[in-house]
C-alpha cells in the first residue's frame, strides 16, 4: 500500500443508507456497507496517460478481518460512522485492548435523574453537561444550544446467534468466580511460600486437587473477558433529536437556558430561548418515564451481504468526491474540518457545525437564508449571537478568519439544492441490509415493550405506527416485512405513476392538436 502519509481524507460522506464513503488526497477511496461490516477500498484512480481499459485497483474485505496495512484507515471510516449511524458497528477485533471495559449488566436502557435532583456541570467551553443516574451516560449540549454530543456504554458486536438472556447468570458466575479466585490465590500464595518447591499439589475445600504452580496462575483464563463493552461517542443536531435522548437533552437546555442569553434581531430570535424552558414546566416524572433504551450495536455478520453495492467515482468529477452521486441523498458530508447535516422532513434543512462551537442553519421554506448561532463565552455568562445570511449577499472573506463563511454556507446550499432533487427523482428506494435489520430488530424489541412504550423512549406517533404494524402483521400471521413484499409495492406504485404520466402526456397531445 501507498505511504500513509498520502492517505490523507479529503472528504468523508455518510449517505441516507448509512453506508460510508471516504475519499483521500492521493485519489484513493474506501467505502462501508450500510451494516458496517464489510469494506471495499480503491487504491487510486488510473493515470492520465494510462490504458483505456485499465481499471483501479480495488480490494474488497470484511471489516473486522481487515490486514494491518488498512486496519489504520477502516478505523478512522468506522469512528465516523459510528458518530454519525443510528447503530454503530463495533468489532472487538479494531478496539484497542484499553478501550475495552468489562459489561457489568445487559440491560439496554438508561435512567436519567428527575428534573428537581438535576445537577448539571459546565465544560471548560460552557457546555452543559448531564449524567445517567449511574454516571455512565453522558449528554452535552454545546454553548449554543444547537447540537449535542452523547457517550455510553455499549456492547461490542455480536453474531446473531449468541443470545444475550443468560448474560445477567454469566456475569454473577463470572463475579463470584472473581472473587473464589481472588481468595484462593492469595490461600496458595501462602501456602506455596510455606512449602517445599516440589510440592505443587494441593487439595480444596471439595477435595479436589488444584494447581498452584506459578504455571497454572499465569496461563488461567479470564472469564470476565467474555462479556466486554466499549464507550460510543455521537453526534446530534437539536433541530431533530431521536426519542432516546429527548428527555436527557430537555434536561440540559433547561440548565442551559437558565444562563444563556439570546441576541438576535427578530422576534423569533428572542423568544425562542423562552421556549426551550417549557419543555419541563411540569413536575418531575416517574422512574418508568425517565427510563429510555440505548442504541445498541449492529450484528457482528451481515445478515443481507448480497444487498451491499458500491458507489464508484465519476471520472468526471473525481476530483470533487461530494459531487459524484448526484442522485444519492447525503445525510452527512464531512469536508475540510466542517461538517454539514441533512435534517430531512417535509421541508429539508441543512445544518453546518463549524468546529469551534458555532453552528449554521438554513431557514426552513426561506431556503436562501442562513442563520448563524455563535456562542460568546465568557467567565460569568455565555450569550448566543444569532446572526442571518443570505446567499446572495454573504459576508466577505477577512484575512486570518479560521474558515470562509462564503464557501461553507455556498457549499450547503448546493448540497441541500441536490438533496431536494435526488430526492425528486428517486422513486424506489435501494434496498439496504441495514434496514432490513431494524425491521427485524424492532420487531424483536416491540414485542416485549409494547406494554410501556416509554421504556423505548417513543413519541405518541411512533408508538402509534408500531402498534398498528404489529396488529397487522400478527393478523396476517407474519412476524417480518419480507424483501420481496416491499419490492412489489414500490414495483406497483411506480408502475402506477409511469401509467398516470403516459395518460397525462396523451391528454396534452390530444388538447395540442385540437388547438
Amino acid at each position: 500500500m501507498e505511504a500513509e502519509g498520502s492517505f490523507i481524507s479529503s472528504t468523508m460522506i455518510m449517505y441516507e443508507d448509512e453506508s460510508v464513503d471516504i475519499h483521500y488526497e492521493n485519489g484513493a477511496q474506501l467505502q462501508l456497507s450500510p451494516c458496517g461490516s464489510e469494506f471495499m477500498l480503491v487504491k487510486g484512480s488510473v493515470a492520465i496517460n494510462g490504458h483505456t481499459l485499465e481499471t483501479p485497483v480495488r480490494v474488497r474485505q470484511r471489516t473486522r478481518f481487515t490486514i494491518s496495512a488498512y486496519k489504520k484507515f477502516v478505523i478512522a471510516a468506522l469512528i465516523f460512522r459510528n458518530k454519525y449511524a443510528s447503530q454503530p458497528y463495533l468489532p472487538k477485533e479494531l478496539t484497542a485492548p484499553g478501550h475495552k471495559k468489562p459489561l457489568r449488566s445487559i440491560n439496554l436502557e438508561v435512567l436519567w435523574p428527575s428534573l428537581s435532583s438535576s445537577e448539571a456541570a459546565i465544560g471548560p467551553e460552557s457546555e452543559t453537561i448531564i449524567k445517567s443516574e449511574d454516571k455512565s451516560t453522558v449528554l452535552t449540549l454545546a454553548a449554543s444550544g444547537e447540537e449535542f454530543f452523547v457517550e455510553y456504554a455499549c456492547r461490542f458486536s455480536e453474531n446473531r446467534h449468541q443470545q444475550p438472556q443468560n448474560l445477567d447468570r454469566d456475569l454473577e458466575c463470572i463475579q463470584d468466580n472473581q472473587q473464589q479466585r481472588e481468595s484462593s490465590l492469595t490461600y496458595l500464595t501462602a501456602e506455596y511460600l510455606q512449602s517445599p518447591i516440589n510440592d505443587i499439589q494441593k487439595v480444596d475445600q471439595a477435595g479436589r486437587k488444584i494447581s498452584c504452580s506459578p504455571q497454572m496462575i499465569i496461563d488461567e483464563a479470564k472469564p470476565e473477558e467474555k462479556y466486554q463493552s466499549v464507550t460510543v461517542v455521537q453526534h446530534h443536531s437539536c433541530h431533530r433529536i431521536a426519542p432516546s435522548w429527548c428527555y436527557p437533552l430537555s434536561l440540559a437546555r433547561h440548565h442551559w437556558t437558565a444562563r444563556v442569553s439570546i441576541l438576535g434581531d427578530s422576534e423569533e430570535d428572542q423568544t425562542r430561548s423562552s421556549k426551550t424552558g417549557q419543555i419541563l414546566n411540569r413536575t418531575d416524572l416517574a422512574i418508568e418515564e425517565r427510563r429510555f433504551l440505548l442504541p445498541q450495536a449492529l450484528p457482528l455478520i451481515c445478515p443481507s451481504p448480497h444487498l451491499h453495492s458500491w458507489k464508484y467515482p465519476d471520472p468526471i468529477t473525481q476530483n470533487q468526491p461530494d459531487q459524484n452521486s448526484l442522485t444519492e441523498l447525503v445525510k452527512v458530508l464531512w469536508h475540510q474540518g466542517v461538517t454539514y447535516r441533512i435534517l430531512d422532513d417535509d421541508v429539508p434543512l441543512i445544518e453546518v457545525s463549524l468546529g469551534d462551537g458555532s453552528v449554521i442553519r438554513s431557514k426552513g421554506v426561506l431556503s436562501l437564508y442562513f442563520t448563524h448561532y455563535k456562542p460568546q463565552c465568557r467567565s460569568t455568562e455565555t450569550n448566543v449571537k444569532e446572526v442571518t445570511y443570505h446567499i446572495n449577499g454573504l459576508p466577505p472573506d477577512i484575512p486570518g478568519q479560521l474558515y470562509s463563511i462564503s464557501s461553507i454556507v455556498s457549499r450547503a446550499s448546493s448540497l441541500l439544492t441536490r438533496y431536494k432533487e435526488a430526492k425528486k427523482i428517486r422513486l424506489i428506494d435501494t434496498p439496504s441490509c441495514f434496514i432490513q435489520h431494524n425491521i427485524f430488530f424492532q420487531s424483536t424489541i416491540f414485542h416485549g415493550n409494547l406494554s410501556n412504550p416509554s421504556n423505548l423512549g417513543l413519541n405518541e406517533n411512533y408508538k402509534e405506527t408500531i402498534e398498528s404494524w404489529k396488529k397487522g402483521s400478527a393478523q396476517n400471521g407474519v412476524a417480518e416485512i419480507s424483501h420481496e413484499t416491499v419490492m412489489e409495492a414500490c414495483i406497483s406504485e411506480s408502475l402506477q405513476r409511469t401509467a398516470k404520466a403516459i395518460q397525462d402526456i396523451d391528454i396534452f397531445i390530444k388538447a395540442a392538436s385540437k388547438t
